[in-house]
């Protein structure tokens, strides 16, 4: 009953703060008692509040290979995105679910001690069937943002579309394309995703992904996506 009457309190007392001084203190959340995060949680979910970054747990890495080896991940099954934040995994969760696209939620959640203060890692992987990561991928940008597409005007902002000045980067299969998206997404590059879908596009299957980006940002893509990459591996 206390911790009811502390939470109530609490979320009273957000309820009075701006929506700026809400999102700083959702950034130091690991500093508040799990009371007060779930009240801080509360209100920002009342007011529609998204926090500004959605960042991958760096601390540790998620490998695709490794969840199928563990048995977290069935052969063809992908891991969609990773959450760090709760809030806007449950926001992905009520998009999917009301689409109909079936997914599930595999929990990789850390908490890490330092002195006496521990700090919670939140970790929540999008599992999807491959053959609805696409599908799933362009939801979660119309909805959310995610997975952003090529910039451009009417027809030109289509995953599909060609958009002039962007140049190859290179073909992956899908669950390694969804990753490498999902590093340029984090960087703000915008990208063109040329799947089987597209009949003009030369692949050489329907698994094969070719990402192009613009010239201008050829180099930070390619090592971004290969740094991502090499501590997946290890």
């Amino acid at each position: 009953m206390g911790m009811d009457n502390e939470g109530k309190r609490l979320r009273e007392i957000y309820a009075e703060q701006s929506d700026e001084d809400l999102l700083e203190l959702h950034q130091e959340r690991e500093d508040l008692t799990q009371v007060a995060q779930d009240a801080l949680a509360q209100v920002m979910k009342d007011r529609g509040l998204t926090p500004q970054t959605a960042e991958i747990v760096q601390d540790t890495p998620i490998s695709q290979s490794a969840l199928i080896e563990d048995g977290f991940l069935l052969e063809d099954e992908t891991a969609l995105w990773v959450f760090s934040d709760a809030i806007q995994a449950s926001q992905a969760i009520q998009h999917m679910t009301e689409s109909g696209i079936a997914f599930r939620m595999l929990d990789k959640s850390e908490t890490t001690w330092n002195g006496l203060k521990s700090r919670n890692l939140v970790g929540l992987l999008m599992v999807v069937k491959m053959a609805d990561a696409s599908r799933a991928a362009n939801l979660l940008h119309e909805t959310m943002g995610l997975f952003p597409l090529p910039e451009g005007d009417g027809e030109h902002r289509s995953p599909l579309n060609p958009v002039e000045g962007l140049t190859f980067l290179a073909m992956f299969d899908l669950h390694e394309a969804l990753i490498a998206a999902q590093v340029l997404g984090e960087a703000g590059i915008s990208y063109l995703w040329r799947d089987g879908r597209d009949e003009t596009a030369e692949l050489p299957d329907e698994e094969t992904v070719a990402i192009e980006v613009r010239q201008s940002k050829l180099e930070e893509a390619t090592a971004l996506i290969e740094r991502r990459f090499a501590a997946l591996a290890e």
